[in-house]
């Protein structure tokens, strides 16, 4: 198996980058929007932790800016039905901490938020990763996991209504402190839109 990459950055794009290594080989690897979000411009040097996928006649590269994000992958596609395009999908579409705490707590409307996920299939990540996520969630605080559902809705409703990227949104959401859960949801509009800012300047 390909553990990781280390090249230089050749192209990148919301799905795939290009790598190209010190021999002149040139790798192209399947990633999420969360990866693309954190590698460094065009012509610089970066590492992706990459998983080798062989399905009959398809042999296809994947990579991720975290090796957490590796690992959540890994575990996904050991669930049936969810193969590697699901999987990729789940991590573009929120960060780590919310989909433990959903399966955690049996969110099935955050799970069915991700693009190819139904009610049928929400259902399946619970029942097949709840409890077996301690891999990936040992390595977050207790910050990560804050927010319950209904407060999370809430605050994403209306900051889309704003204009807010829903991604951004989210993102900014689990990076909450432990203490946001005593904040009432218009001070978490106001406190999220003040870090949606700051990170857009």
């Amino acid at each position: 198996m390909i553990s990781y990459i280390r090249g230089k950055v050749i192209h990148k794009s919301p799905v795939k980058a290009v790598l190209e290594n010190a021999a002149g080989m040139g790798f192209e690897i399947n990633i999420p929007i969360s990866t693309f979000e954190m590698m460094p411009e065009v012509g610089t040097e970066c590492v992706l932790h990459t998983i080798l996928h062989v399905v009959q006649d398809d042999v296809r590269l994947f990579g991720f800016g975290d090796p957490m994000e590796r690992e959540l992958f890994l575990i996904l596609n050991t669930v049936s039905g969810i193969g590697p395009k699901i999987a990729l999908s789940i991590i573009s579409t929120m960060p780590i901490p919310t989909f433990v705490r959903a399966i955690e707590n049996a969110e099935e409307a955050v799970l069915t938020r991700v693009p190819g996920i139904g009610k049928k299939s929400a259902q399946r990540l619970i029942v097949e990763l709840k409890g077996g996520l301690s891999r990936v969630s040992d390595h977050f605080g207790p910050g990560d996991h804050v927010l319950h559902e209904d407060v999370f809705a809430e605050v994403e409703s209306a900051l889309l209504t704003l204009g807010f990227n829903s991604k951004e949104i989210r993102k900014q959401l689990s990076l909450l402190p432990a203490d946001a859960k005593e904040m009432s949801a218009e001070e978490l509009i106001k406190e999220t839109i003040k870090r949606l800012y700051q990170r857009n300047r």
